[in-house]
């Protein structure tokens, strides 16, 4: 077998946490770093024992027995190097003994070490800035940290004794067996027997080596892994046979002698310790911290993001008399303006008549409808409830009053017709099952003949009704699967039973859950209520657990427990996947709308201000054009909030506008996406070609998508102003695109850009001094400022033209040539 010499397999990095203290060895080398609190780290056959803190910094040789046990919210952060690439770049290192423990010296003596964690610190810093994709440029920034060890740290005339690393390599034999198979029921004889050692040879190894028994050994191992699975919804029972134990009680009573309590009572202290707010690990931004103390390291922290000086040459040839398709512009169909009742605020009013006047959508979907602040299911003091619709009529009113059709959502449940009161936002949004359903159908069946009576029957089969909330919100406990499913079949029936031909959409489910969409859809199908269009939401996220990172996600009050998926097509990856269960179900032809997205599910992402979004919305809308019968983004404004309103001017909101009406990059986008034209000539990675006429379209852009760290919501440098260092470095893009076949004449080319260096309303906020308190006119310069930067210029063209374009990281541009 052909080794694997990837930079992936060359390195890795692991956090330590409390709990996870094993006595272990490895043939990595292994450069450890305190971030946080204090630990025990035990050495040599347990014969040194040190208390470590944060800052330390040290080095664990190969076959090196060791032990660290961090305490209460202690981490620590190792780095391991491989065998291959230590003798690759130095072969002498295998015989040698590295001697870093910088909690042997006293401050005045940490010069050494302070360098030393400088190049750890910029190792780990391209490892997940994903750098590990230019494997040169890791393996170099390895290599600097290597020789300053070797140069540095070296034990004079100490060698590694062969005879010692010979037992221990028999040993590690038997415990990577033990790492691999303890879910197993593994036997010293038959543990022994498979490393070709007798079984008392082998018993006396781990006693001497590790001053543990086998079954110690395998009971330890077994009970990490159930510490880490404790941390997931998992029964006891289910842990006991997914780790090895024999039954639920064996592994209650060894978790109980290690660790002092059950681990029920275990999970329950966790969650308690995980609930509250942790001061050394989050900044009051919501943001980690963990990896603080490490960073502040680097040589410049405030330029640790070099940004990159390479050009990416791109040579496109494009036939303009080919065409690929002809496109119907379906990411224009929907938009989402937030909750009912936000749509009487006169901002956010103002903001959806400027958006309509400039881009032009078909329909528009809110939530909360039914909330109690609209009013429109009232209970009386003898108990009854009356109906009343003045401002479900007002809302409407105002979306057809802007050319907008609606898109209705029964969401959520009013407090008079709710079995219990559950809020999952900090809104007078109630989410839960009705008490009697007879009483839900009969407002939902009020409701929609009253549509159809104010509006008439030709107008309302054009609108979209959603028959409940989104089956994901089962997650809160309130209602079963089995109880949502009830209510949409019903739900459904009663409007069909109004007219069969007012056009139902469902579920709202997430995309990634192909599995659930397909179970609904059958059930669907025996049950008479198929939707006209499959709804789904997207906001590129997954469960920490679906990527092995070594990460640990933080928690935060703005947003679901949910990590950014590393995917930069995960889109298109969920929709061809969805796609493709539709077509083996039978159900190929049925649209599919998708009526949430977003970049991420939370609600505080100071990213979210920045040209990344216009970037964003770009590669995510070009290459899935018209996949979809409909791309609602969420949202239109920060005025939607489902959480405590923020009073900074830009703090991170999904909305297109700002709380005060000011477009960001991302409006800006849209913007210049209604350019598009009828034919697509050409598309690829960061490009998009398209023609009307007598005119070419050329969309171009360079996304760049979140770093590892910041993915699971750990950043040291993002602030209300620094926000662009938590990316992946990616190379400045130039385009040189040759239009073949263009018709000779004069022509007149216009270009619209957004990006860091303009066209942004933050980047020009930043560029006033990123000022909390503007004046009228300085607001009023701001607002000009917050367009596409745009240059314009005619030109003789021939035959053959081409076309340059230079577009830097999170830089979107249109290119419009006229004949």
């Amino acid at each position: 077998m052909q080794e694997d010499t990837s930079a992936a397999s060359e390195f890795r990095f692991s956090i330590n946490l409390p709990d996870d203290a094993i006595a272990s060895w490895h043939q990595e080398l292994e450069v450890l770093y305190i971030l946080q609190g204090t630990g025990v780290l035990q050495l040599d056959d347990n014969q040194f024992a040190y208390e470590v803190r944060q800052d330390d910094i040290i080095v664990l040789n190969s076959y090196q027995l060791h032990c660290l046990d961090m305490q209460g919210s202690g981490k620590a952060l190792s780095l391991f190097i491989s065998p291959a690439f230590l003798a690759a770049f130095c072969p002498e290192i295998e015989s040698i003994i590295i001697e870093c423990k910088s909690f042997l010296y006293p401050k005045e003596e940490q010069a050494r070490f302070d360098l030393l964690r400088s190049e750890f610190a910029s190792v780990f810093q391209a490892y997940y800035k994903n750098e590990s994709r230019l494997p040169i440029l890791l393996r170099s920034r390895v290599g600097v940290l290597l020789n300053n060890l070797v140069h540095n740290f070296l034990e004079q005339n100490k060698q590694k004794d062969p005879s010692r690393s010979s037992s221990r390599e028999r040993l590690r034999k038997a415990t990577d067996y033990i790492h691999r198979h303890y879910r197993e029921n593994i036997t010293l004889s038959g543990l022994a027997a498979t490393v070709y050692l007798s079984s008392s040879y082998l018993s006396h190894l781990f006693q001497k080596q590790l001053g543990l028994t086998f079954t110690a050994y395998l009971t330890n191992v077994r009970l990490s892994q159930a510490v880490t699975l404790l941390r997931s919804e998992r029964t006891i029972t289910d842990i006991a046979s997914e780790v090895g134990f024999p039954s639920a009680n064996a592994l209650i009573d060894a978790f109980k002698r290690r660790f002092g309590v059950t681990p029920g009572q275990y999970r329950h202290i966790n969650e308690h310790v995980a609930a509250e707010p942790n001061e050394k690990g989050t900044a009051s931004e919501g943001f980690s911290t963990d990896f603080s103390s490490l960073m502040r390291h680097l040589h410049q922290p405030e330029q640790s993001i070099v940004r990159p000086q390479v050009n990416e040459v791109h040579d496109l040839h494009v036939d303009i008399s080919r065409k690929i398709r002809s496109l119907s512009h379906n990411w224009r169909t929907l938009v989402n303006a937030g909750y009912a009742k936000d749509l009487l605020n006169g901002a956010v009013q103002a903001q959806i008549r400027k958006m309509q006047k400039e881009i032009g959508f078909r329909y528009v979907r809110c939530k909360g409808l039914l909330d109690d602040d609209m009013m429109l299911y009232v209970s009386k003091l003898s108990g009854s409830a009356d109906y009343n619709f003045v401002y479900v009529d007002e809302v409407l009113d105002f979306m057809l009053s802007v050319e907008l059709k609606p898109y209705v959502e029964f969401s959520y449940m009013p407090s008079a017709l709710a079995r219990a009161a559950v809020f999952p936002f900090k809104r007078p949004s109630i989410l839960s099952m009705p008490e009697k359903l007879d009483e839900w159908l009969a407002l939902v069946t009020s409701l929609v003949r009253h549509f159809i009576d104010r509006y008439g029957i030709e107008s309302v089969r054009e609108w979209r009704f959603a028959p409940f909330v989104s089956p994901e919100f089962s997650g809160y406990g309130v209602f079963t699967m089995e109880e949502y499913w009830v209510l949409y079949r019903e739900t459904s029936h009663a409007i069909r039973a109004i007219n069969p031909q007012l056009h139902i959409v469902g579920p709202g489910s997430n995309i990634d859950s192909s599995d659930y969409i397909s179970d609904f859809l059958v059930s669907c199908s025996k049950d008479n209520c198929m939707p006209d269009s499959l709804a789904l939401r997207a906001y590129h996220s997954i469960l920490p657990d679906q990527e092995d990172t070594g990460l640990q996600l933080m928690a935060e009050d703005e947003a679901f427990p949910l990590a950014a998926s590393g995917d930069e097509q995960f889109l298109g990856h969920s929709l061809h996947k969805v796609k493709k269960m539709l077509r083996q179900r039978g159900f190929g032809n049925l649209p599919v709308i998708l009526e949430e997205w977003s970049n991420s599910i939370w609600q505080r992402d100071l990213c979210n201000d920045t040209s990344y979004k216009s970037a964003f919305l770009f590669k995510n809308i070009l290459e899935n054009y018209d996949q979809f019968e409909a791309m609602g983004y969420w949202s239109l404004s920060d005025h939607m909030e489902e959480i405590v309103p923020s009073a900074d001017l830009f703090h991170g909101g999904f909305g297109l506008f700002t709380r005060g009406g000011l477009p960001k990059s991302c409006y800006c986008a849209l913007q210049m996406l209604r350019y598009a034209g009828s034919s697509l000539l050409s598309e690829g990675d960061g490009y998009f070609i398209t023609s009307s006429k007598s005119e070419i379209q050329i969309f171009l852009y360079n996304y760049c998508h979140y770093d590892t760290l910041y993915r699971y919501r750990h950043t040291t440098h993002l602030t209300q102003t620094e926000r662009y260092n938590v990316f992946n470095i990616r190379n400045t893009r130039k385009y040189h695109i040759c239009l073949d076949g263009l018709m000779p004449g004069v022509y007149t080319e216009r270009r619209y850009s957004v990006g860091p260096a303009g066209g942004s309303a933050f980047d020009e906020w930043l560029n006033m001094g990123a000022p909390k308190d503007m004046r009228p006119e300085e607001w009023s310069y701001l607002e000009s400022r917050s367009l596409p930067l745009f240059q314009m210029r005619s030109q003789q063209v021939t035959a053959n033209f081409v076309v340059n374009a230079v577009v830097q990281p999170h830089e979107v541009q249109v290119i419009l040539l006229t004949r």
